[in-house]
């Protein structure tokens, strides 16, 4: 089970569908100028980024192309566009992920984690989870 997973299922059981799948991008880690404090700035950290899309329905494509499928690289684009400004707070950017790739008509709902895998004057990790529901899907 991916990182996300676990915060999808309240929404599946609320959307009153027994088909839907998800897409995910797991494990990406980048290093960003990111962090509220004057000692952060200027100072790149590992940022780790797993996002899931809850998708509406689960039927097989009619063909074997990738304009049958919402596109997986479009997970990776929403990062892309985020992080084009320096932020001080990882939650700016998990929600500006969460918006982006809730654009899909497809897309039901998504979950956006990310990570600071070494924060600058601290032992451990920090991170957010932001997890939202597109209103017409739910029951």
């Amino acid at each position: 089970m991916s990182k996300t997973t676990p915060h999808l299922t309240a929404i599946i059981e609320g959307i009153g569908s027994n088909e839907w799948s998800t897409i995910r991008l797991e494990d990406l880690v980048m290093e960003l100028d990111i962090g509220a404090h004057d000692f952060e700035r200027g100072v790149k950290q590992p940022i780790r980024f797993d996002i899931e899309v809850l998708v509406d329905g689960a039927e097989s494509p009619e063909e074997d192309k990738i304009d049958e499928v919402l596109d997986y690289e479009y997970l990776h684009r929403s990062i892309e566009s985020a992080i084009l400004a320096r932020h001080s707070l990882m939650e700016t950017v998990a929600y500006s992920i969460l918006d982006a790739v809730l654009l899909p008509e497809k897309a039901i709902a998504g979950v956006v984690c990310l990570t600071k895998l070494s924060p600058t004057g601290f032992d451990g990790k920090f991170g957010c989870t932001l997890a939202k529901a597109k209103p017409e899907f739910l029951d």
